[in-house]
């Protein structure tokens, strides 16, 4: 049996994102990420409005057990689509937000132009 006084170590290094270091790759951390910001903002409701399994199910219009994984947080049987439309019918208005990644040329102009903006700011010191 382990001593109370050996302070435990943690067994893995995170990154910060629990799907990364789940192995995920890209596209389904990305799925991921959306199902559990939906889910979450779906529960959330049913929380503050105090309603019941029963009243959700009606609510979302489904079966109560697909309401039972949905509070269990079982993204995996729920697709996006399905999620929306339950945020949807909770009058949740749910938004997709889609943008460009940022081009190397963009990155480096935006650091050339913060180390101008020291070298400016250093000589104004000086």
């Amino acid at each position: 049996m382990k001593s109370g006084n050996v302070a435990s170590r943690a067994g893995h290094i995170t990154t910060g994102d629990i799907f990364d270091d789940l192995g995920f790759s890209p596209a389904e951390t990305l799925e991921a990420k959306i199902k559990s910001d939906l889910l979450h903002a779906i529960v959330q409701h049913s929380k503050v409005h105090d309603l019941s399994q029963a009243g959700l199910a009606q609510a979302l219009n489904i079966h109560q057990p697909d309401v039972s994984n949905l509070l269990k947080g079982k993204i995996s049987k729920f697709s996006i689509t399905r999620l929306i439309q339950f945020a949807a019918r909770l009058n949740l208005e749910p938004r997709v937000e889609v943008s460009s990644p940022m081009s190397a040329k963009t990155i480096s102009l935006k650091a050339q132009a913060q180390k101008t903006s020291r070298a400016r700011t250093t000589l104004l010191k000086a």
